[in-house]
């Protein structure tokens, strides 16, 4: 069921000590100007939850049970914490999840195109929507990052975290996002949408951590059949772009379509220096 797409509450092993289907992508990340508070430091990344009818919160909170168990020093989410949601009732559902998540030195959290809700909505109340999610969030201690940004100090040490706003609800702006962000500060950025790289620059972004893609691999829909493989420029991975470090994040959840060879995944990485 698991290799089929279905997101199942059984294919996470909460203890983390048997077989699971999510995948715990364990990677080592060089980060330019990171001081040494931060060296060997631990960041769990998670994207992609799509709270809603074909991704049950069952599942959604053993996984997050299953990133409790992992025990980071900080976790970051890259956005589309919902699917479609026009009452709100599964941005309640998403806000009840997300905040259950654990970490000494905080949870940040960018946005993704799904967050912003449909187009047929008026934009009034999409953003009153989005809002109220922002808020929801941030009352239940986790930091949304919209164009802006957020110092964690550790000691005499710092590291910054960028959010971005989503690409392609039009709502990214570099320039506000990093007002205040210095040259030799240590920074990591959250962008739902890889192609945000595209973006930056000009702009101090040493890691650059996205979701958005749900992996490579053969897609299959009732209405369109097979549509074979993903041509997407980043579709899950570790990239170099232009001196920038880039990793996309395959997600937890899916969209509705069957996602071939592309396990769900949590990623953690250990924080070290740029070797020079």
């Amino acid at each position: 069921m698991g290799g089929l797409g279905f997101c199942t509450s059984w294919a996470v092993d909460v203890a983390g000590k048997g077989r699971e289907w999510i995948e715990i992508v364990e990677l080592d990340l060089e980060v330019p100007n990171l001081p040494a508070g931060f060296q060997g430091k631990r960041i769990i990344h998670i994207s992609d939850l799509h709270c809603s009818r074909t991704v049950s919160a069952k599942y959604l909170n053993h996984c997050i049970d299953r990133i409790n168990e992992l025990d980071g020093d900080i976790v970051v989410l890259t956005g589309d914490y919902i699917t479609h949601d026009i009452s709100g009732r599964f941005r309640k559902k998403a806000v009840d999840i997300v905040a259950r998540l654990k970490s000494r030195h905080g949870v940040f959290a960018s946005l993704g195109n799904h967050d912003y809700g449909i187009e047929a909505m008026p934009e009034l109340s999409r953003e009153k929507s989005l809002r109220w999610m922002i808020k929801s969030f941030e009352r239940k201690g986790v930091n949304v990052l919209r164009n802006n940004s957020h110092q964690i100090n550790l000691a005499s040490s710092s590291l910054r975290i960028v959010g971005l706003g989503d690409l392609w609800a039009g709502d990214l702006n570099a320039e506000k996002a990093f007002t205040g962000v210095d040259s030799d500060e240590a920074v990591i950025v959250l962008s739902h949408n890889p192609d945000s790289i595209g973006h930056l620059d000009g702009y101090d972004a040493g890691v650059v951590m996205s979701g958005h893609t749900h992996g490579k691999g053969l897609q299959f829909s009732i209405n369109r059949g097979f549509s074979g493989i993903n041509k997407l420029s980043y579709p899950g991975g570790l990239y170099e772009v232009a001196g920038k470090k880039l990793y996309v994040n395959r997600g937890l959840g899916r969209l509705g379509r069957a996602l071939f060879n592309a396990r769900p995944e949590i990623t953690v990485f250990k924080l070290r220096s740029r070797a020079i």
